[in-house]
């Protein structure tokens, strides 16, 4: 790949995004985990909104070319490092569920080792903080889960306005500016 510093989104845009998106699947957690008590369902609301969190992310990587919702509104997107820009599903699932399996492998070890509260806060702060560090400092703001899914958050450009072409798009049998009259000499 040529050098693709100018196109690598910035980090506070990856943030702004990255909020938006979480406030978005958090309240789709929120309306499955009310349909699914009110049907008498009840399940682990952690997971459940771990689930939901990654096939959101996933559903919308692969339906909106890479993109979700927040990365759409401030105009960046997820492409592969590898095999072109659109993300395979692989790419998709991968990156979308790094962090969630992360943090809950986390979470589970330091209660299967009933660790203090205080030691399972700092481990999982320092997952999220050790990304927002890597986005900051690397050239190519890649975090973990965008190195395990060898995926690049690059801007979107802008559309291109239309332009008037240099010179007539006819041919000399377009019916639709009559028939050039043909020379007789």
């Amino acid at each position: 790949m040529a050098n693709a510093a100018p196109f690598i989104a910035h980090p506070a845009r990856r943030l702004a995004a990255g909020l938006v998106d979480f406030v978005l699947a958090l309240m789709l957690a929120g309306i499955v985990s009310g349909v699914a008590q009110a049907a008498s369902y009840m399940s682990n609301q952690l997971e459940l909104a771990l689930v939901i969190y990654i096939v959101y992310h996933t559903a919308f990587y692969l339906l909106w070319d890479g993109q979700t919702p927040g990365l759409r509104i401030l105009d960046i997107k997820t492409v592969s490092v590898v095999g072109g820009i659109d993300l395979s599903p692989r790419q998709a699932l991968g990156r979308a569920g790094f962090r969630p399996l992360l943090l809950y492998l986390i979470g589970w070890g330091s209660n299967a080792i009933a660790a203090q509260f205080n030691v399972v806060a700092v481990l999982v702060l320092a997952l999220p903080l050790a990304e927002m560090g890597m986005m900051f400092t690397l050239p190519s703001r890649q975090t973990l889960a965008d190195l395990i899914a060898r995926t690049l958050v690059v801007n979107v450009p802008p559309p291109q306005p239309h332009r008037a072409p240099a010179a007539p798009m006819y041919s000399p049998t377009d019916a639709e500016f009559g028939v050039r009259p043909r020379r007789t000499e």
